[in-house]
C-alpha cells in the first residue's frame, strides 16, 4: 500500500490522528503521513539525530513521538516539522514506549528501564527507576486503571504503584528475555515474546502462562493487535502475520511481502489491518498480502 520513501528502513509505529494514519520510521526519525492510496508523504524531517521513532501517540489532540538517540519527547507542529517538548533525563538515551494514563503522558525508557512522566510543557519527571536489572520498558498499557509494562531482559511484567516504583507482576518465564508488544484481550493482558516467538498471557496475579508456542522458526513476536476479536502477531525473521486460535497455537494468516523481515507495528485503519514493515519501511493492509 506504500513502498519505501527518503530511504526510512523500518515503519516502527504507526498512530490515527485526525482520521489519517501516521507513521514513525528507523533510520533518520522521520514522520510520514500516508496519502491513503499508494505512498508516504513525510510530514517532519529528522530532528537533530535522532534515530527512530518507536512509538507514536495522541495526547491533547496533538501527536508526539518518542526517539531513540536522545531520549526526547518531540511534537508534531501539524505542518511539517517535530517540536522537542522534553529532552533527556537522567542518561535514558531512548524513550522507548508512550501511554496515556489519567490524562498524562508517560514513557519507558532505556537503557535503565525507567517511567517518566511529561510534565505537560517541557521535561520528562522520573516516577520509577530501574527494578532489578530490566533494561528497557519496551511497552506500556492501561488495564483496570493501572498501569503495566512489559520488559527487556528478563520478559518481566511490571505495575506502577502509582507514585514512584515499579512492582513486579510476573518474572521470566520460558527462557522469553523479551516482551515487545501487549494487548487486552477478555479482559487479560497478553505479550509477544523473543527469542522464541510465543503468546503469553498473564494470571493477573503473579505470572506468564504459555497460550502458544512458537511457529515457522518465528523467533519473535514484536507486535499485537486485537482484530476482529482475535489476536494477530506480526513476527521477526520473515515478516509473518499470525492469528491466534483462541487456545494454544498460533496459525499462519499472512505470509512474508518483498523480503521483508519484521512486522514493527499494526493498527487497525477505516476497519482494515495494516502492517508497518522493515527492512524496507512499507506498509501494507492484510486484504492484500498475499
Amino acid at each position: 500500500m506504500a513502498p519505501q520513501s527518503n530511504g526510512q528502513s523500518v515503519i516502527c509505529s504507526l498512530a490515527i490522528f485526525n482520521d489519517k494514519l501516521y507513521a514513525g520510521t528507523q533510520q533518520t526519525g522521520r514522520l510520514f503521513e500516508w496519502n491513503d492510496v499508494d505512498t508516504w508523504v513525510q510530514v517532519a524531517p529528522q530532528y537533530n539525530g535522532v534515530f527512530a521513532i518507536p512509538s507514536l501517540a495522541v495526547f491533547n489532540d496533538k501527536l508526539y513521538g518518542s526517539t531513540i538517540n536522545g531520549g526526547l519527547l518531540l511534537e508534531w507542529n501539524g505542518t511539517d516539522a517535530w517540536v522537542q517538548k522534553a529532552p533527556q533525563l537522567n542518561a535514558q538515551n531512548e524513550t522507548w514506549s508512550l501511554v496515556v494514563f489519567n490524562d498524562k503522558l508517560y514513557a519507558g525508557t532505556g537503557t535503565g528501564g525507567r517511567l517518566f512522566e511529561w510534565n505537560g510543557t517541557d521535561a520528562w519527571a522520573q516516577k520509577a527507576p530501574q527494578l532489578d536489572d530490566e533494561i528497557y520498558i519496551l511497552s506500556l498499557i492501561v488495564f483496570n486503571d493501572l498501569l503495566y509494562a512489559t520488559t527487556k531482559h528478563h520478559g518481566n511484567l511490571f505495575q506502577w504503584n502509582g507514585t514512584d516504583a515499579w512492582v513486579q507482576k510476573a518474572p521470566e518465564f520460558g527462557g522469553q528475555q523479551e516482551m515487545s508488544n501487549m494487548v487486552i484481550y477478555n479482559d487479560k493482558i497478553y505479550a509477544g515474546t523473543h527469542p522464541h516467538g510465543h503468546l503469553f498471557e498473564w494470571n493477573g496475579i503473579d505470572a506468564w502462562a504459555e497460550k502458544a508456542p512458537m511457529l515457522s522458526s518465528q523467533i519473535e513476536i514484536f507486535s499485537l493487535i486485537v482484530y476482529n476479536d482475535k489476536i494477530y502477531g506480526g513476527t521477526g525473521l520473515s515478516g509473518l502475520l499470525f492469528e491466534w486460535n483462541g487456545t494454544d497455537a498460533w496459525v499462519l494468516k499472512a505470509g512474508g511481502l518483498s523480503g521483508q523481515n519484521r512486522i514493527w507495528s499494526l493498527i487497525t485503519y477505516h476497519q482494515k489491518l495494516y502492517a508497518g514493515t522493515g527492512n524496507t519501511g512499507r506498509l501494507f493492509q492484510l486484504h492484500h498480502w498475499v
